[in-house]
């Protein structure tokens, strides 16, 4: 064997077990299908959100190499085969079945709703095998929110796929940079301070001093500091004040959305056996049925 054949051998043999590795990679993978969602509430401008909700979701969760998400093509395409597409909205067995034909592991289905004037997602993860339900319910005040919204339930459904990363129970809208705020204001406090201390000084040897040369020196050094000084405590009173603004804004509920778990499990639809004996003309009549 030459020398040349032996390298091409181990190139292939190389190029074999790189691609089952990655056979074995891609086979440990969490299939996930994603359905739309139900629009539950009276706000007929959320009807746009059916459809762009599970596709956000789907971007946010396909961001993890562990989970692979069934295109949206496939599920129509089933959806097409079965006479399901003009249905509308499928939910429950129809939903599992369909995501059982796309070869997924996991289901994602839900609802839109608007309790008390605000927008709340009821998300459902099913096992398609067993049926089995992990609900989770995330509320924003309305559609603005609906990124964050998202996020932070891809975050908390990705949490239990997988064990990644962490479960969360809230997510800040905005991250008001308070901490930065208090900062500025306590360096701006600080310096206030210092030239307040040279004025103060400056201005005491202005009146002790009994030389011409030094009186008007310490006057405009003391001048000039004291205009300083009153500069500063305008800018911070402004800074205190923006870190109080900011403190509060990062504090209120409204810069804040919720997540909540709800489990339960999805009725298994089970055959009821009904056996009946009848009396006839000419004796009895025994029936056995299976209902559905």
């Amino acid at each position: 064997m030459t020398e040349k054949n032996k390298i091409i051998k181990i190139g292939v043999l190389f190029s074999l077990i790189l691609t089952s590795l990655i056979n074995a990679q891609d086979s440990r993978k969490i299939t996930l299908a994603v359905m739309d969602f139900k629009n539950n509430s009276s706000t007929m401008r959320y009807d746009r959100l059916q459809r762009s909700i599970p596709e956000m979701l789907k971007t946010e969760i396909s961001r993890y190499p562990e989970i692979a998400v069934v295109e949206r093509k496939k599920i129509e395409s089933i959806l097409r085969e079965h006479a399901l597409a003009q249905a509308g909205f499928i939910e429950g067995e129809q939903a599992q079945e369909v995501a059982r034909l796309a070869g997924a592991e996991y289901l994602i289905t839900g609802e839109i709703n608007t309790p008390n004037r605000q927008l709340r997602l009821d998300a459902h993860l099913i096992k398609v095998a067993s049926g089995q339900i992990m609900g989770e319910k995330v509320s924003g005040r309305n559609e603005k929110q609906i990124e964050a919204m998202i996020k932070l339930l891809a975050n908390n459904f990705i949490f239990d796929l997988t064990g990644s990363g962490e479960r969360k129970e809230f997510e800040k809208i905005t991250q008001y940079q308070s901490k930065w705020a208090l900062i500025t204001t306590g360096s701006l406090v600080a310096t206030t301070t210092v030239f307040h201390f040279l004025y103060s000084y400056n201005y005491d040897k202005y009146h002790k001093t009994s030389h011409l040369d030094k009186f008007n020196y310490y006057y405009d050094r003391a001048n000039g500091y004291h205009k300083t000084r009153n500069i500063l405590m305008v800018l911070t009173s402004a800074s205190a004040l923006t870190t109080f603004i900011l403190w509060q804004s990062d504090r209120s509920e409204g810069n804040k959305i919720y997540a909540n778990r709800m489990n339960k499990k999805l009725e298994t639809v089970r055959p009821k056996v009904a056996l009946g004996i009848l009396p006839q003309y000419d004796g009895w009549t025994v029936s056995f049925g299976i209902k559905f």
